[in-house]
């Protein structure tokens, strides 16, 4: 049994996928599988991923039927034998003694189930910035109500970190929409009974000029609006500082504007979640002591007073192209 595997979803990034597995390589681990999925790559991506792997003991490679990114992630996740998981998109790279650093920690603290370590978000271009943490252990009934406190939903990538693969033995990720991370790390934080926040090592994301994120289709766009409120419904049930939960409504709130604002925008839909974020209005008065900014509160404000179609639908004016 490995002592981590490191699941690579491939398709159709030749250009860049050398470059990935060699900073995985780098990272000097013994007893490493890394496990490459070729989800159905038509570039060449599928024969550099066999020549990567008679070239290096470590590396297996799975063929696939192209179905997305959560698929080749769940084939992995199941083909894996390591006791602990990690991700990494084959655009991207891992900066150096990024997994030893962050394994060795995790190894010895062997209560905690997730560490968590920085990103480089858009590594390389004009608007890069670095995600980073303060060095905290978070325990017990605390780590989700931290989570949400902390706007971890900001940051519900699966690549930035290292899991105990136990988290995922009754988890997958969503096939057949996009954000599927932001389905699955609520459920797997909820889960952890301890996590670290790790200022070891750094993920580089690369700018994808091709992502979901880039292409604002409602289609596209849907679910990560959809996977915020049901987030916003669990911590409203479960009675969480009533800040909190106005940051994640005024999140809710700028999403469900990103969906007015697609050229394809359903309304009946769009009339129907604005009646559901309504209702799960905190009290009024939380979005003084929410922390937003003076421009979101007044969004939220507005909102508030005029309703969430009329603010939406207005600020929605500006279309998306397709």
């Amino acid at each position: 049994m490995a002592r981590l595997s490191v699941i690579i979803p491939v398709y159709n990034t030749l250009s860049t996928l050398e470059r990935c597995i060699g900073s995985v390589l780098s990272q000097n681990l013994t007893d490493m599988e890394v496990i490459l999925v070729d989800d159905g790559s038509t570039d060449g991506s599928s024969d550099m991923c066999d020549r990567l792997a008679s070239a290096h003991d470590c590396i297996r490679v799975i063929h696939r039927e192209n179905g997305g990114l959560s698929a080749a992630r769940n084939t992995g996740i199941d083909a894996s034998s390591g006791t602990c998981l990690s991700f990494i998109d084959s655009d991207d790279e891992f900066s150096p003694s990024t997994l030893s650093a962050n394994l060795e920690w995790l190894e010895s603290n062997p209560g905690t189930d997730l560490i968590e370590f920085p990103v480089n978000v858009h590594y390389g271009s004009s608007d890069s910035y670095v995600l980073s943490f303060k060095p905290e252990t978070v325990q017990g009934e605390d780590v989700f109500r931290h989570w949400v406190n902390d706007n971890g939903y900001d940051h519900c990538y699966a690549w930035n970190k290292i899991y105990r693969r136990k988290l995922f033995d009754d988890i997958r990720f969503p096939q057949g929409e996009s954000f599927e991370d932001a389905a699955v790390c609520p459920k797997i934080i909820g889960k952890c009974r301890s996590i670290r926040y790790s200022d070891k090592g750094c993920y580089l994301y690369y700018r994808n000029e091709g992502g979901i994120t880039n292409r604002y289709r409602f289609r596209n766009q849907e679910p990560l609006f959809r996977h915020h409120i049901n987030l916003l419904r669990q911590i409203t049930d479960e009675n969480h500082q009533a800040a909190a939960r106005m940051r994640l409504w005024n999140r809710c709130l700028n999403l469900l504007t990103d969906l007015y604002r697609c050229q394809d925008a359903r309304k009946t839909y769009l009339i129907g979640k604005s009646s559901v974020l309504s209702g799960l209005k905190p009290g009024f008065t939380a979005i003084f002591r929410s922390g937003l900014s003076s421009r979101q509160k007044l969004k939220s404000i507005s909102a508030y007073v005029f309703g969430v179609r009329f603010v939406c639908s207005l600020l929605g004016r500006k279309k998306y192209p397709i």
